[in-house]
């Protein structure tokens, strides 16, 4: 008899204890907060210091249109080519770019173009093709990409237009006509700036109305994105980023102002 109470005891024993913590756990869950949803990430600007909000990319590069040779290229009737531009290179863009060609960032959500009256003043003496809204398809195509804000990104792309301008717009001028190749192009660039050269490329083709002759299109800069809050910073040699000539070969025409219809 003594055993079977003490059997009896140890299961008694053994179902209070299962009975009570099932009714801590029971209570436990019953009191568990739900894990909340974070919340969306608004688009539009990119917070100061936190870089790109939208896509990384490795580098940016500067375009700008060797502008009468733009409007030769069957671009003559557009407002931007109806009057004499005050300068022959002009800002095409300031491209994020990526070291492997062909996978820069594009088309990324970003607040809406609205720059700084005086920024858009001095931007368009640099930008004839403001006039066709060229500032704001750059904006939707590239600069959203940049995480900058906007009077910072076209602000500094104005920067780096006025560089190259002082040191190649007035051989450009002279050449209005003639031939070059890059590699002079590159030693007036380093008699400027030392260095300035190898931050460039050159960029040829044919021209519609120009009677199948190749001429410079383009020039381009390559500029790291070390500034601040991933602002153009250091110039780099385009080289070391696999960024060439194309379409140059050993010599070039420069389109001058008397092309244009």
């Amino acid at each position: 008899m003594k055993l079977v109470r003490s059997h009896k005891s140890k299961v008694a024993l053994a179902i209070a204890v299962i009975g009570a913590l099932l009714a801590w756990f029971s209570a436990r869950d019953a009191h568990k907060t739900p894990p909340r949803e974070q919340p969306a990430r608004a688009a539009g600007k990119a917070s100061p210091g936190a870089g790109p909000a939208h896509a990384a990319f490795d580098f940016y590069l500067l375009a700008l249109s060797l502008h009468p040779a733009f409007c030769a290229d069957g671009h003559g009737q557009m407002p931007e080519c109806r009057a004499r531009a005050p300068r022959p290179l002009v800002i095409h863009g300031l491209w994020p770019e990526n070291l492997a060609p062909g996978t820069y960032p594009h088309d990324c959500p970003a607040a809406g173009l609205d720059l700084d009256p005086a920024l858009a003043q001095e931007l368009q003496d640099f930008m004839p093709g403001m006039i066709s809204d060229l500032h704001d398809h750059e904006w939707r195509a590239h600069g959203g990409c940049s995480g900058l804000d906007d009077d910072v990104y076209f602000g500094r792309a104005l920067e780096l237009a006025r560089e190259v301008d002082s040191a190649l717009a007035a051989r450009l001028t002279i050449l209005a006509g003639g031939e070059t190749s890059a590699d002079e192009l590159r030693g007036f660039a380093d008699e400027f700036h030392a260095g300035l050269g190898a931050s460039l490329t050159f960029h040829c083709r044919t021209l519609r109305d120009a009677g199948g002759r190749r001429f410079l299109i383009e020039v381009r800069q390559c500029v790291d994105n070390d500034g601040p809050d991933g602002a153009p910073g250091t110039l780099l040699d385009c080289a070391a980023v696999d960024r060439r000539d194309q379409g140059c070969g050993g010599g070039f025409m420069i389109a001058g102002p008397r092309m244009r219809p």
